[in-house]
């Protein structure tokens, strides 16, 4: 049996969690509360395997995800997030969940997620996996585009005041060099970005979250 907390801020979804989960053998369910920091110690003390976290009961959920993520190396998450929100699973994943599950998912769901990930693998309800590898796709492939750029530590400072809507006087300002200097950087970063104008460079700066 996997010693198990649910993790939701509603007293009602909280309750339907706890009914479901109790009426399954394979967890021995310790509680299902809202979040406090308090159930962190919980989670450490009592060597907690698996935490379920209903993402959208929670004010700030990818913090309450490092959170506990932090709290114990060996504990797996499992986040529930509408089967709409593909870009709250993928965030999900990178703040430390080890499966994603949805809220049309049933108990067999539920049960073969936390297989998966008690044998260190990842779990991702089928209804919604195809979107999110496609997103983690993307998300590489624009990791990979930035890292090609190679921007300089005074380039990246100059596009992050252009995103700011700073003009070249204002920047130069700002970084204690010359407004000729500025229009170089700025002149650098079109050239780096394929970009005809400041627009365009401050476009694909936020397209590939430089």
């Amino acid at each position: 049996m996997y010693r198990t907390i649910v993790i939701c801020d509603h007293a009602f979804t909280r309750a339907g969690f706890e009914h479901l989960i109790s009426s399954c053998e394979s967890f021995d369910l310790q509680c299902a509360a809202a979040f406090t920091p308090e159930v962190l110690d919980t989670c450490a003390r009592d060597k907690i395997d698996v935490v379920i976290v209903d993402l959208g009961s929670l004010d700030q959920p990818m913090k309450t995800l490092r959170a506990f993520r932090k709290s114990s190396e060996t504990m797996r998450i499992l986040a529930y997030c509408s089967e709409k929100g593909i870009d709250t699973a993928v965030e999900a994943l990178d703040a430390g969940a080890s499966g994603i599950l949805t809220y049309t998912s049933e108990l067999a769901d539920l049960c073969m997620a936390v297989r998966r990930v008690m044998n260190g693998d990842n779990y991702v309800q089928p209804d919604m996996a195809m979107d999110i590898f496609a997103k983690l796709r993307q998300a590489e492939a624009k990791r990979k585009e930035a890292e090609r750029l190679r921007l300089t530590a005074r380039e990246s400072q100059v596009v992050r005041h252009l995103m700011q809507g700073m003009t070249n006087g204002q920047i130069s300002v700002e970084l204690n060099i010359s407004e000729k200097t500025v229009k170089h950087y700025v002149g650098s970063l079109k050239d780096k970005f394929g970009a005809a104008n400041r627009l365009e460079v401050v476009l694909e700066a936020q397209r590939l979250g430089v």
